[in-house]
């Protein structure tokens, strides 16, 4: 794959040029260190001729791109192999593998439509995988609703964020639909509060998957959820700080390298600016893959405080998991050394709602910060996303639009 990159693909073969790097001494997983990392911008800056592979049938690949919430998308292309590598753990054999289900036949997927991965591989899914339905995760919750029991799918495949939203409505008014039998979640932070709110409207398996729009599939949840297994046969995942190897427990930055693209290759990729954690246990499910402990989220989501301490957003939506009474919350750094927590009610949760979450944090981020908690009808999406993130910080989104050297 290096020395694939480095003969045929103009952005590597200028970044290890510029490195010194000799790719024919690139032998070992070890020694992609010698190898300089790939950032979301050297990937807009070469897109498209750049990135794609000298020789590649323009017509024979798939451009896909994020979603652009955290500014401009990151445009790729996948080509057929890389496509159905991912899809590959969608087939009846390897669902029954990880989690035990059997007579699987129809997925639903409520998933972006437009260049997203998830619709390329729809394109290119073969035969031997499930029949598959492509709903829209942009549609009202109602319509999205109404596929499930016009469908009856027995795998449910979408982003955290929309699979909660379901789950407030069936729970709210008392609805019954058919319940599929796996539920899947990905490309957001699966946070406790909303795998606990879930699991009180759908009686289906709630599995996470670590995936992103450049990479693929990255690793995956057992059903012993204590973590996330690395997909090891089509991906590489480093865990670094300062450029350097993290131990167990230690958060460091994802670094990931895609082992099965080739038209358009992703090696030692940095740009999708998550923060993970090895574990040092072993799974009891049995499996050796490399075992994530927990993704905490996205690098620019995390708080930065006055005592110099950083809070990754896993920690602070970890807060509210115990908390009852909650639709839906979001918890905003708006400076340094102010938090506000928005909380969305379901009118059933204790009268002193506020002050209880208020005390909570408070113990949590100490007595330099600030907090103040608001009762919400609702949450409103950001500019450039489609739905209110979790947790946000507007000293990082800030600093990040100011550029190099600017401070919150």
């Amino acid at each position: 794959l290096v020395r694939h990159a480095a003969t045929r693909v103009p952005l590597y073969r200028e970044k290890y040029r510029a490195a010194g790097v000799d790719p024919e001494e690139i032998r070992s997983v070890d020694d992609l260190a010698r190898l300089p990392v790939v950032t979301r911008s050297d990937l807009r800056a070469a897109f498209p001729d750049g990135l794609l592979a000298e020789g590649t049938n323009r017509d024979q690949v798939y451009r896909v791109e994020t979603s652009g919430s955290t500014g401009v998308p990151v445009r790729v292309f996948k080509d057929w192999e890389a496509l159905c590598a991912i899809a590959a753990w969608s087939s009846p054999v390897m669902l029954r593998r990880w989690w035990g289900a059997w007579g699987l036949r129809l997925m639903t997927l409520l998933l972006r439509q437009e260049h997203s991965i998830e619709s390329a591989i729809v394109a290119a899914l073969p035969r031997f995988l499930l029949r598959v339905h492509a709903g829209d995760a942009l549609a009202p919750p109602d319509a999205q609703l109404e596929i499930i029991p016009r469908h009856r799918p027995d795998v449910l495949v979408t982003y955290p964020t929309v699979l909660k939203t379901l789950a407030t409505r069936i729970l709210d008014e008392g609805l019954r639909i058919p319940q599929p039998k796996l539920l899947a979640t990905s490309a957001e932070m699966l946070d406790g509060h909303s795998r606990h709110l879930i699991g009180r409207a759908f009686a289906g398996h709630l599995v996470n998957i670590y995936a992103s729009t450049e990479a693929g599939f990255t690793a995956v949840e057992c059903l012993e959820g204590r973590g996330l297994h690395v997909n090891s046969p089509r991906v590489i995942v480093e865990v670094l700080r300062d450029g350097r190897p993290v131990g167990p427990g230690e958060p460091g930055a994802v670094v990931v390298t895609d082992l099965t693209s080739f038209a358009c290759p992703i090696i030692r990729y940095e740009g999708l600016g998550d923060i993970a954690r090895w574990s040092d246990r072993t799974c009891a499910c049995g499996r050796h893959f490399p075992l994530l402990d927990v993704v905490e989220g996205r690098r620019v989501d995390a708080f930065v405080l006055p005592d110099g301490r950083v809070l990754h957003p896993f920690t602070l939506s970890h807060t509210m998991v115990h908390v009852e009474g909650l639709r839906r919350f979001q918890i905003i750094q708006e400076a340094t050394d102010q938090v506000r927590v928005l909380l969305v009610p379901d009118g059933q949760g204790p009268s002193d709602l506020a002050d209880r979450v208020g005390e909570e944090f408070g113990r949590l981020l100490g007595a330099g910060v600030r907090v103040a908690v608001d009762i919400v009808d609702e949450i409103a999406a950001p500019p450039g996303a489609h739905w209110p993130p979790t947790v946000r910080s507007l000293v990082a989104e800030r600093a990040a639009r100011a550029g190099p050297g600017s401070s919150g």
